[in-house]
C-alpha cells in the first residue's frame, strides 16, 4: 500500500480525513463587522494561514438573491443547442472571459460553465443570453455580481490587516470593475450521473489551486473536498507537477454561507504565510444525490 510523506506522518492511499477542530473550515460571521473588525481579522488569519478554506456568514447577501441567481443558473444552461452555439466561448489563454466554457467528465459527459467578468464592456455585451430563452440572467446575474465586492472587500481588508499592510493594501489592486481586472462570475452545472458506475478517484473536477485573489462559491450538493490543511500542502505536488495528496478533507456547503479559499496570488505576496489549498469535486457517492448540481 502506498504512503505519501506528510511533516513526519503517513497518510494511507484511500484514507479519509476526518473533519475535526484543526482540519476542517470555521465558519466566521461578519455580523458586526465595523465592532469586531479586529476579531475577524484574527479569525480569518488562523484559517487563511492553515487550511486556506472557510466559510462565511452574516455576509448581507440576501437568501432570495441567492436563490434567484440559482435560478438563473438553471436558466442558462436549459437554453436549446442553437441558442448557446449563438454565444461567444471562453478563452483563458487569451482572457477572453464572457460567454460559455464546455469541459467533459471521463466518460464524455458535457459539463458547462457561464462566465461574466466584472466590467461591461463590449464583449460582455456579447455575451448575454438570448431574453427568449432567459428572460431574467441578465438582470438577475447583475445584481448578484454587484452583491459580492463588498463581501469579498471586507475579507480582503481583513486579511490585509492580519499580515500588518493598510486595510486598502488588497482591495485597491482588486477593484472588480477595473477593465483590466480578472474578476468574473461563474455558473457550473455538473450533469446528473444517474445509472452511471465511476471508478475509484474519478472527479468532476482534479485537484487544483485556483489563481485569484479569493474565490466566494455558493453550492448546495456536497462533493467540495481540500487538501488536510498545510500538512497536506507539503505533501501535494512532485517535480513533475502530479498531484499526490491521499488524504482528503470534505467541504460540505453550509446553507446560507459563502465558502471562500485564498488564491495563488494571495500566498506569493505574503511568502506563503497565506495557503492557496489545493482542493477538488468528487463525483457523487452512490447514496448521494445523483441529478444535475448547480454551484457559483
Amino acid at each position: 500500500m502506498l504512503a505519501t510523506p506528510c511533516r513526519g506522518k503517513k497518510v494511507r492511499k484511500g484514507q479519509s480525513a476526518l473533519l475535526t477542530v484543526s482540519n476542517s473550515p470555521p465558519v466566521i460571521s461578519l455580523a458586526d463587522y465595523d465592532k469586531r473588525k479586529r476579531q475577524i481579522t484574527d479569525e480569518l488569519r488562523k484559517a487563511a494561514t492553515t487550511i486556506g478554506f472557510f466559510y462565511i456568514s452574516d455576509h448581507g447577501v440576501a437568501q432570495e438573491l441567492i436563490d434567484r441567481a440559482f435560478a438563473a443558473n438553471e436558466e442558462y444552461c436549459a437554453q436549446p443547442e442553437e441558442a448557446k452555439d449563438k454565444l461567444p466561448v471562453v478563452r483563458w489563454d487569451t482572457r477572453q472571459l464572457t460567454g460559455i466554457e464546455r469541459n467533459y467528465l471521463p466518460d464524455g459527459t458535457l459539463r458547462e460553465s457561464s462566465i461574466a467578468k466584472f466590467d461591461v464592456h463590449e464583449d460582455m455585451q456579447k455575451a448575454w443570453p438570448d431574453k427568449k430563452y432567459c428572460p431574467n440572467y441578465r438582470q438577475t446575474t447583475v445584481e448578484f455580481m454587484n452583491a459580492l465586492p463588498p463581501v469579498a472587500n471586507k475579507i480582503l481588508g481583513c486579511l490585509a490587516l492580519g499580515l500588518g499592510l493598510p486595510e486598502n493594501f488588497f482591495t485597491e489592486t482588486a477593484n472588480p470593475y477595473r477593465a483590466d481586472n480578472f474578476t468574473f462570475l461563474q455558473y457550473h452545472k455538473y450533469p446528473g450521473l444517474e445509472g452511471r458506475t465511476w471508478k475509484e478517484g474519478v472527479n468532476c473536477v482534479t485537484a487544483h489551486t485556483d489563481e485569484s485573489l479569493i474565490t466566494l462559491l455558493f453550492a448546495k450538493s456536497p462533493g467540495l473536498e481540500l487538501a488536510s490543511g498545510r500538512d497536506g500542502k507539503a505533501a501535494t505536488g512532485d517535480t513533475y507537477g502530479c498531484y499526490q495528496v491521499d488524504s482528503w478533507t470534505p467541504c460540505p456547503p453550509i446553507p446560507g454561507c459563502f465558502t471562500v479559499n485564498i488564491g495563488d496570488p494571495l500566498q506569493y505576496w505574503s511568502d506563503g504565510v497565506l495557503l492557496s489549498n489545493y482542493h477538488r469535486v468528487r463525483c457523487p457517492k452512490p447514496d448521494e444525490y445523483q441529478g444535475d448540481r448547480y454551484s457559483i
